[in-house]
């Protein structure tokens, strides 16, 4: 089946993840993934005026919350993707793409469901049992955005199932339904 349409919002932010080929490991260490992807959204913010809410990188994928003020989503992501695998090619010596399908998205039309999805985010690497608390994961800039010391805590209790199943099969929507 075909790919979802493109929906390009200058209102709402989107939730983004884009996962390695074969779901392998990036070929390079996780900090330089790290260096390259801070660098490529520092320009992406200039170039294409983007505003990112949350962004958390883990061992063969990335989830970020995105505005697109100037509604040009395909063409940020086109950026950010293409310089990202370039980026770990030639670092790694490899010639085969580094992501293994188009990112995946989600239009975040409310409030509720935008907490949900920065919890989400921020969650991933204690999901994945690789810290006990968001703010200890070195890949994640929940320190950068300015959180208080209440906001830190509610993002370290579980969300519950029921949302995070459904941010996840929000996700999973590729085909035109």
């Amino acid at each position: 089946m075909p790919r979802a349409k493109l929906i390009r919002s200058s209102q709402f932010p989107y939730h983004i993840t884009s996962r390695s080929n074969n779901k392998e490991w990036f070929y390079i260490p996780t900090q330089d993934v790290w260096k390259y992807s801070l660098e490529l959204l520092s320009q992406g913010h200039n170039k294409f005026e983007v505003k990112l809410d949350a962004f958390v990188l883990m061992s063969n994928h990335y989830h970020m919350c995105v505005y697109t003020p100037q509604a040009n989503i395909d063409e940020f992501m086109q950026f950010f993707n293409k310089n990202l695998g370039t980026k770990i090619s030639r670092q790694a010596g490899r010639i085969n793409r580094i992501f293994g399908a188009p990112y995946k998205w989600n239009i975040i039309r409310d409030d509720n469901y935008y907490q949900h999805v920065i919890r989400y985010i921020y969650q991933n690497p204690l999901r994945a049992g690789l810290v006990t608390k968001c703010e200890d994961y070195p890949y994640s800039d929940i320190m950068k955005q300015g959180f208080g010391r209440q906001e830190i805590e509610w993002m370290n209790s579980f969300l519950p199932i029921k949302e995070s199943n459904s941010i996840t099969k929000k996700l999973r929507r590729f085909e035109v339904k």
